[in-house]
């Protein structure tokens, strides 16, 4: 996995202990050219990285890039984890000019429900789409639309996403009226 995340974004956690836990490798980009997709290309390349997992404005800079200079091997991502931001409806698209295969998935949620709480599998756009659909669920946890009063808001009804199930923190440490 290139190691792209800050290590105060949640999504550092993944990048640490996720791949190192299944015996994968991380590799983290030199501190002074953090920001450069030119250099996130060459360590993909070096080290054949599969894995991508970061906000979708660095995969749109990667797509940027590779528009740019189409001569760099970047064939061995397989997959890329984008959450923390909404997802350009583009993005999907531009990147597999360059990544036909790239497997795209978003995941959202909250620091409080284990980092992702939800998914959903990119796959063929649907050109009617205004948004990268927000997703399903991921097992053990649930998501509720709730409105003012803490009701369930009806198919299509604006209200406010709950997160629900073994993913949730018990509440906050010290701080009751938080809880």
């Amino acid at each position: 996995i290139l190691g792209l995340t800050n290590l105060g974004f949640d999504l550092s956690v993944y990048d640490m202990f996720g791949p190192l836990a299944a015996g994968g490798c991380l590799v983290v980009p030199d501190h002074d050219q953090r920001g450069m997709p030119a250099h996130w290309a060459e360590l993909i390349a070096r080290h054949r990285v599969t894995l991508w997992n970061s906000v979708p404005a660095h995969l749109q800079m990667m797509a940027d890039f590779l528009a740019t200079a189409p001569t760099f091997d970047v064939s061995s991502l397989r997959l890329a984890l984008l959450s923390g931001d909404w997802i350009p409806v583009n993005l999907p698209e531009r990147i597999r000019r360059f990544l036909p295969d790239l497997e795209l998935i978003s995941l959202g949620g909250a620091t409080e429900g284990s980092i992702w709480s939800i998914i959903y599998p990119i796959g063929a756009f649907d050109p009617r789409w205004r948004s990268i659909p927000y997703g399903k669920p991921l097992a053990n946890q649930h998501m509720y639309v709730l409105d003012r009063r803490w009701q369930e808001c009806p198919d299509g009804v604006p209200g406010e996403i709950f997160i629900g199930g073994a993913g949730v923190a018990e509440g906050y440490l010290g701080d009751p009226v938080r809880t």
